[in-house]
C-alpha cells in the first residue's frame, strides 16, 4: 500500500512550483521586452576599426520609434547625449579617444526583475593616417 505524502513535502512541491512560475514569467516578460524595444545600432559593425570621422554615422534605431524616447546610450560606461532624427537617435558631440571602446544602448525595463533591452558593440577608434 502507497503512503499518503507527508505535509513538508506537499509545502515543498508547492514552494517550488510558485518559485518556477515567478521564474518563467520574469523570463517570458523579460523577452518579451526585449523583442518589442528591437535595438539596433547602425553605421558600425561590432568589433570594426574605424577612425573618428566615421563616428557621426553612428545611429540607434528601434522597431517601435516611440521606444527611443527611452534609449539611453553609453559608451565605455559613460553616458552620452544623444540627438533624436526622427526614426533614429544620433551621438551629439560624442568625439571618442583613439583606442578600444564600447557602445551600448538600452531601453530599462520598468518592471522590477525583467531584464533590459539592450544592443552592445564593441569599436577601435584608430588615427587617420
Amino acid at each position: 500500500m502507497r503512503a499518503s505524502p507527508r505535509r513538508s513535502e506537499l509545502v515543498l512541491l508547492v514552494f517550488l512550483a510558485v518559485v518556477f512560475a515567478v521564474s518563467a514569467t520574469v523570463v517570458i516578460g523579460s523577452v518579451v521586452h526585449i523583442q518589442r524595444a528591437g535595438l539596433t545600432v547602425e553605421g558600425i559593425e561590432d568589433g570594426a576599426v574605424v577612425t573618428a570621422e566615421a563616428v557621426p554615422g553612428i545611429s540607434v534605431t528601434a522597431e517601435d520609434p516611440g521606444v527611443l524616447d527611452r534609449v539611453e546610450v553609453l559608451v565605455d560606461d559613460a553616458v552620452i547625449a544623444t540627438r533624436r532624427e526622427w526614426d533614429r537617435l544620433t551621438l551629439a558631440g560624442f568625439e571618442p579617444q583613439e583606442g578600444d571602446h564600447t557602445l551600448l544602448a538600452r531601453v530599462r525595463n520598468a518592471t522590477p526583475l525583467l531584464l533590459d533591452a539592450k544592443v552592445e558593440h564593441a569599436f577601435t577608434i584608430t588615427r587617420c593616417d
